[in-house]
């Protein structure tokens, strides 16, 4: 097989995920799934993870969803993830439970996956809500076959607390169904872009300088693309060029 179970498992170990670590996980899957035909899944790769970190570490999905913004509605069990297959087979993994945000939701395994999913905020991108904690926490952001530039979700947590003028503040309101099927009217706050802004990017420079503060470790297996990032390292420096004005953020 020109990608097998082991060698996924190998990857991992290189880019120094290990036991009782806090992984977040971005990712495309497609070329696996197309170089072994079918033959490895999402839920095999999420076991891979769900036995490299243990249950002394916690392991996460991005689970988000616009429906909230978009059809004021959001179903703790019906709603899926815009995240790809990895984030939706997780949701159905009996040892992953979700946070409670509408929009910028979770799935999470292992030691602190209570804490992180429970923990009440009413802004996404609060320091006090799970991307705070992953921050606060020395989380690594793994990117299986995605460029970290653009699925750093954490960059937005940098441009709220440094209130960037490109973004602003926006409310968005609707009905919520939590974990026990009970509806609810939610208020929950962004940081959304203004409407001359199409993204938030974050510049190639950054790539070299994230790899000379040892933030970034990148590899490239049967034409897969892999990295680690540390969230906590990368945050810290995206934030001091903000404020020197040396900025590694922009946008289009």
């Amino acid at each position: 097989m020109i990608f097998s179970k082991r060698d996924f498992n190998n990857i991992l170990t290189k880019l120094n995920i290990r036991k009782g670590d806090t992984v977040l996980v971005n990712s495309n899957i497609l070329r696996i799934i197309m170089m072994t035909k079918g033959k490895i899944n999402a839920p095999d790769l999420i076991e891979i993870l769900k036995k490299k970190v243990t249950k002394k570490g916690t392991l996460i999905f991005p689970t988000y969803s616009w429906d909230f913004c978009k059809f004021k509605k959001f179903d703790y069990f019906k709603t899926k993830s815009v995240c790809g297959s990895l984030s939706n087979f997780s949701l159905k993994d009996k040892d992953f439970i979700r946070s409670n945000n509408p929009i910028f939701s979770f799935s999470i395994f292992g030691k602190n996956k209570n804490k992180i999913a429970n923990m009440r905020h009413s802004d996404c991108f609060s320091i006090n809500s799970p991307f705070g904690y992953i921050i606060k926490n020395n989380g690594k952001n793994l990117f299986i076959d995605i460029d970290h530039k653009d699925a750093n979700t954490f960059v937005h947590v940098v441009e709220q607390l440094h209130r960037v003028n490109y973004r602003y503040s926006k409310n968005f309101s609707g009905t919520y169904i939590n974990k026990s099927k009970k509806k609810k009217k939610i208020i929950i706050k962004m940081y959304v872009r203004k409407p001359y802004v199409k993204s938030t990017i974050i510049k190639k420079d950054s790539d070299k300088i994230f790899k000379e503060k040892n933030f970034l470790k990148e590899l490239r297996f049967k034409k897969v693309n892999f990295s680690v990032l540390s969230i906590s390292g990368s945050f810290r420096l995206l934030c001091d060029r903000i404020k020197n004005k040396n900025n590694l953020i922009s946008y289009i």
